[in-house]
């Protein structure tokens, strides 16, 4: 059986809730509303229109206020489970595991680390997907309908993908490049084998940072790489809020050397950020979805998975709160794994970089970089999100099916 979400509530929820009344409160709307009902707040004479002009927005504010909270009761009451059945684990390190989707053409020798082939068998292209950190790999694979990893398999690939599972005991001290070089590269190293044949890496979000740091290590076992939605320049404009005066460094570094980990709800909450009225306003569009249509199903499955996060160990905060966001050293190239520097202009073998047009976790000023450094690189330009480019209703033309081509082409 798949692994499932976490029973409601979820944990993000009430930190989300959280942020939609400071926004509430914060905003000149909320004055004015505010004002409307309270006889303390109206000037001596109002003229009729200012009275008329408060009763209306007092009215919206709570019809807003109404919607918003019937969109998170329904959600929070509604049933669901993936369905789909989780493919098997073919290699394990810590909690980490490697997941074959492509096992259906093929068995893989475990024990001796082969995959044995027909002799007349064509070589198949064997892509291992490296997912972000904070978030579980079931993006790729959130149902049957709108799985990318069982459309590459359909296509004659052979897809895996890294579950880096929740940090454990194994994973508690490690920072992000421990994640590269005890984990990432290891697997690399047994597919490459069982193949017998350099592997392609597509890395998604941050995952995207350390497939392009494993290929750089790993020049002779990766034969391409993809990099979607990749974040490289974080002090690009629309990242200006995140950069942090100097004085409160201290501080960050403190709370996180406090802590092992660094829970869901504070990363999650970052996110978010990037625009705060975001959670009102996709709550009150649930309310009013149709009961039981797709739509609803769409945004519930995509929910689960957003509130579904794992937490950071202190050492990847460290690295990205501060080593990424605040010291932009990926950018600067000062960011090193394993004593190398990470040189996007060293790595020549194919690329494929997709840029969400409508991105606001990763903005095109903060992919865009990275796509200019790479050599015989094919660009890509969904026209949707950072998560709808995954899994949306132009998903499958708008991306799936052009990187399905284009790792078809390596051979």
């Amino acid at each position: 059986m798949p692994p499932q979400p976490p029973p409601l509530p979820l944990p993000t929820l009430p930190l989300q809730l959280m942020l939609t009344l400071g926004c509430w409160l914060s905003s000149p709307f909320a004055w004015r509303c505010a004002s409307a009902a309270s006889p303390i707040l109206k000037p001596a004479k109002t003229p009729p229109q200012n009275a008329r002009l408060r009763s209306a927005l007092a009215e919206e504010a709570k019809n807003r206020a109404a919607d918003f909270l019937s969109g998170v009761l329904r959600y929070m009451e509604a049933p669901y489970a993936r369905d789909v059945a989780e493919p098997p684990c073919i290699w394990k390190r810590g909690n980490a595991r490697v997941l074959d989707y492509g096992m259906s053409r093929g068995t893989w020798d475990v024990e001796r680390g082969k995959s044995p082939a027909t002799r007349h068998a064509p070589r198949r292209v064997t892509v291992l997907f490296i997912p972000s950190l904070i978030n579980r790999y079931y993006i790729l694979d959130i149902e049957k309908e709108r799985s990318l990893l069982r459309f590459l398999a359909a296509q004659g690939l052979r897809p895996l993908v890294l579950d880096w599972g929740a940090p454990g005991e194994f994973e508690q001290p490690f920072g992000c490049g421990d994640y590269i070089t005890d984990i990432l590269n290891p697997a690399i190293d047994f597919l490459a084998g069982a193949a017998g044949n350099p592997i392609a890496l597509v890395g998604y979000c941050m995952g995207g940072n350390l497939a392009l740091a494993a290929a750089q290590l790993k020049p002779k076992q990766v034969s391409a790489l993809a990099l979607l939605a990749t974040p490289w320049d974080f002090h690009c404009k629309e990242f200006k809020p995140f950069v942090i005066e100097k004085q409160w460094l201290p501080m960050i570094e403190k709370t996180i050397t406090s802590r092992k980990m660094l829970p869901a709800d504070i990363v999650q909450s970052l996110f978010y950020m990037t625009d705060p009225w975001v959670f009102e306003q996709k709550f009150r569009r649930f309310a009013g979805l149709a009961e039981d249509s797709r739509a609803m199903r769409d945004f519930i499955a995509l929910e689960h998975w957003v509130n579904d996060g794992v937490p950071m160990t202190a050492n990847v905060a460290r690295d990205c709160l501060l080593g990424w966001a605040q010291e932009n050293i990926v950018a600067r190239g000062a960011w090193r794994v394993a004593g190398k520097k990470i040189d996007p202009k060293k790595i020549r073998i194919p690329a494929f970089i997709a840029m969400p047009q409508s991105d606001h976790v990763v903005p095109l000023s903060c992919a865009m970089p990275l796509a200019q450094m790479m050599k015989n690189a094919t660009i890509s330009r969904p026209s949707s999100g950072h998560v709808g480019m995954m899994v949306g209703s132009r998903a499958k033309k708008e991306l799936w099916q052009p990187l399905a081509e284009w790792l078809s082409g390596i051979v």
